[in-house]
């Protein structure tokens, strides 16, 4: 996205600007919030494996990874607040059509269409924020968009469980189009339009390669759970997927405008936040699918009850929130990272020990602290990915580190729910030890990013330093 600078804005304005894009990515990701607290509802009105309901939001999280290449493009041929009004139509049309969705493949089939929607709303948006905020301003214009982050898991699990209390599932996919097409009307009213250089030539036989080797990379993991083709199929999908990605790179290696630019991991913070983050969030972000589950099936919580304990991690995030820039300025990002690194891992684990005799005051107390723990790591991530890109490689930057970003997001979701499938009898549905392993399993897979953070921690980085980055 070569968009170039726009006319400087002033304060209030720049916040604005940050309120309209956060209130698109709170609708965007509330979409996910209520329908996790749902799938055990949707599960039995389609007549499906509740497990199976994961597809509906890999499939959506993998077309965000698979299209925010191609976000770059489109903002420089139309602009990126034309693309990100586009983006909020795209989004409802899915919404409209997962409502109408008859079985589990068309829902799913419908989640692509809102993700292609989110894939260009999410980079383009984070552009237009980061734009509207300048150069050394990138952890408050991150602070704004991370809003959604904290809103989103207090308000979904609520008003889906409401939902399906009162009212059909198909309700839960309705209620943000209204506030789509309202988001439309104030985005026109007070982005201003950013000037741009014009499309360069679209990296066509890259796209295509970086979205088959995502697509074949995902299927593999289904296959683990689920194999179509045996064993040696799913490896020879996993190979397929590496050697496309291998070849991506080498046809990638030197050309001014790839689909995905690789060349910014040459970057050392850009490159521990994608590959450091992505490990963490594969681990973390695996209790989005885990907890509504486990409450409802594994502890026999009513929707309603499930979601309000869900909810309590939006607590923990609101009050970790005013930490992070003291934290990173005292210990610096690779202090903080392996910190929230290993207390979200044993937060992680310790619901390996917990069942419905566990008491509810422990419980509540883990949602809360873990809530705390990935709004530290995630925002902490985010800003160290930015903190040191250039300005000119900045809106590619944003579409590049978006695509894994969403990679690791769908992963936790599908290795989670595939080692729930290994776990449990066919014809079954899971146990609570089943969910239990399930947590101690993802628990441990973020402490495999603490090697790679350690580089920060080493590369003599003074933490006053690190504060005056942000």
């Amino acid at each position: 996205m070569s968009q170039s600078a726009a006319a400087p804005l002033g304060e209030r304005r720049r916040i604005v600007v940050a309120f309209i894009v956060a209130f698109a990515f709170l609708m965007q990701g509330m979409d996910t919030t209520l329908l996790t607290i749902a799938i055990p509802t949707i599960a039995e009105a389609l007549a499906v494996d509740p497990l199976l309901l994961h597809l509906a939001i890999t499939g959506y999280l993998v077309s965000l990874a698979v299209f925010m290449p191609v976000s770059g493009w489109f903002a420089d041929k139309f602009g990126a607040r034309r693309v990100f009004c586009a983006a909020l139509v795209v989004f409802t049309l899915g919404s409209l059509l997962a409502a109408m969705a008859p079985n589990l493949s068309l829902l799913v089939a419908a989640r692509v269409v809102q993700g292609f929607g989110g894939a260009l709303m999410t980079p383009v948006g984070r552009l237009l924020v980061l734009k509207a905020f300048g150069p050394g301003r990138t952890l408050d214009a991150m602070t704004y968009l991370t809003l959604p982050v904290l809103i989103g898991p207090l308000l979904g699990p609520l008003l889906g469980a409401t939902i399906i209390s009162f009212a059909s599932w198909r309700m839960l996919f309705l209620v943000s189009m209204p506030l789509c097409l309202l988001t439309i009307v104030l985005t026109l009213r007070f982005i201003p339009a950013l000037p741009v250089a014009g499309a360069k030539r679209f990296d066509l036989p890259g796209f295509l390669m970086v979205a088959a080797s995502l697509v074949l990379f995902q299927l593999g993991v289904e296959h683990l759970a689920h194999p179509v083709t045996g064993l040696v199929g799913t490896l020879g999908i996993f190979t397929g997927a590496v050697l496309i990605f291998v070849a991506y790179m080498a046809l990638a290696r030197g050309r001014a405008h790839a689909a995905l630019d690789l060349s910014l991991f040459a970057n050392q913070r850009f490159s521990v936040g994608v590959i450091a983050g992505g490990i963490g969030r594969v681990g973390l972000n695996s209790s989005a699918f885990l907890l509504p589950l486990t409450l409802q099936i594994g502890y026999g919580m009513t929707p309603i009850m499930a979601a309000l304990i869900t909810s309590i991690s939006a607590v923990g995030a609101f009050l970790a929130k005013p930490l992070l820039r003291r934290a990173i300025a005292m210990i610096g990002y690779g202090g903080l990272l392996m910190t929230v690194t290993v207390l979200g891992s044993g937060l992680m684990v310790s619901f390996f020990a917990m069942d419905a005799q566990s008491g509810l005051v422990l419980t509540v107390a883990a949602v809360l602290a873990l809530g705390a723990i990935r709004t530290m790591h995630f925002n902490a991530v985010n800003s160290l990915t930015y903190s040191d890109v250039p300005d000119d490689k900045l809106s590619s930057s944003v579409a590049s580190a978006g695509v894994f970003q969403q990679l690791a997001m769908g992963l936790g979701i599908s290795f989670g729910a595939t080692v729930l499938s290994f776990l449990v009898a066919d014809g079954h549905l899971p146990q609570i030890a089943d969910f239990q392993h399930a947590f101690l399993f993802m628990g441990l897979i973020p402490l495999l990013s603490l090697p790679i953070l350690l580089t920060l921690v080493t590369a003599n980085r003074k933490p006053k330093e690190a504060g005056q980055t942000v």
